[in-house]
């Protein structure tokens, strides 16, 4: 007879399974919580300002930005590695895209003329009927300030 606090011991199977079930659970999470502070794009020596965007699997960092009104901005955008594709789309003041950038691990840049305000970015690409990616947390705001 067995003590009740003893446990069967547990094959190989059951435990790759356990760790299947952990590795599907933590691939299909929804994105960590955004930041806490938006990240300031650099004024390079030639007086643009830049900043890199890495989109991944349903994140964007840095997913706030800021930069000032009224100097030229480069964002480049880019890729992390994997296999799902993602894009990455700015909405302009009028709500509609002023870049639509299909990503890749090579970088691309988009020249961006905006007036202050806030303009969301997100990937809205969608795998059939599940969540888009947007919905799934790859998203963010590009602050533009008169400073």
């Amino acid at each position: 007879m067995r003590p009740v606090s003893a446990s069967p011991p547990r094959t190989l199977a059951s435990r790759l399974a356990a760790a299947g079930c952990i590795a599907l659970s933590v691939a299909w999470a929804p994105n960590l919580p955004a930041q806490d502070q938006a990240v300031p794009a650099t004024i390079d020596n030639d007086g643009v300002q830049r900043i890199t965007i890495i989109g991944g699997s349903y994140f964007f960092r840095p997913d706030r930005i800021l930069a000032r009104a009224g100097q030229p901005l480069h964002l480049i955008v880019r890729m992390a590695e994997g296999i799902v594709p993602h894009r990455f789309v700015l909405d302009g003041p009028d709500g509609k895209p002023v870049a639509d950038i299909e990503l890749a691990t090579t970088p691309k840049t988009v020249q961006i003329d905006l007036p202050p305000g806030q303009y969301p970015f997100s990937c809205p690409n969608r795998l059939l009927m599940f969540k888009s990616h947007r919905e799934r947390g790859m998203s963010g705001t590009l602050e533009i300030r008169n400073e």
